[in-house]
């Protein structure tokens, strides 16, 4: 009996510290749950935008969100002075890059659980639809969505 105790306690402790030690290395890679303002994205996520060439010179972000696991150009939503700029390796064509003055129509659907992220729904006047997720946390879904329907004057 004293053994089964023993053995018990090592693998108990041994997947104690597998799922912290997987907890650290999440919480070090992953990007936060929150949308960045534009100085406050990681100097990391940087280089990884302009290695995809996805920033013109010059150019600033303005509010960037991933909800991405893991590596953040596997998906990634950020508006700068200039454009939006939606990413998703799940899609066709990965990267849609839009100018303010390409937008048609914009609307949101607010969804402020912690748990579930809003929606912004994009419209272009060529026609096009999309659509891409945004946390809701301190707000800032709504701060990004006034600030993109300010720029493309709709």
């Amino acid at each position: 009996m004293k053994l089964f105790f023993k053995i018990t306690g090592i693998g108990c402790s041994t997947l104690v510290v597998l799922v912290l030690a997987l907890l650290f290395f999440i919480g070090s890679v992953a990007p936060e749950t929150f949308i960045y303002l534009g100085n406050e994205v990681p100097g990391k996520f940087l280089k990884k935008l302009q290695a995809l060439d996805l920033l013109d010179e010059g150019e600033t972000i303005q509010y960037f969100y991933s909800d991405a696991m893991f590596d953040v150009t596997a998906s990634m939503y950020f508006l700068t002075d200039r454009k939006l700029v939606l990413r998703s390796e799940e899609w066709q064509e990965p990267t849609i890059a839009i100018t303010f003055s390409d937008i048609e129509s914009l609307d949101i659907f607010r969804d402020t659980s912690f748990f579930a992220d809003s929606t912004v729904f994009v419209t272009t006047k060529a026609g096009d639809e999309y659509s891409f997720p945004l946390s809701s946390e301190k707000g800032l879904d709504e701060r990004f969505y006034e600030t993109l329907k300010a720029k493309a004057e709709v």
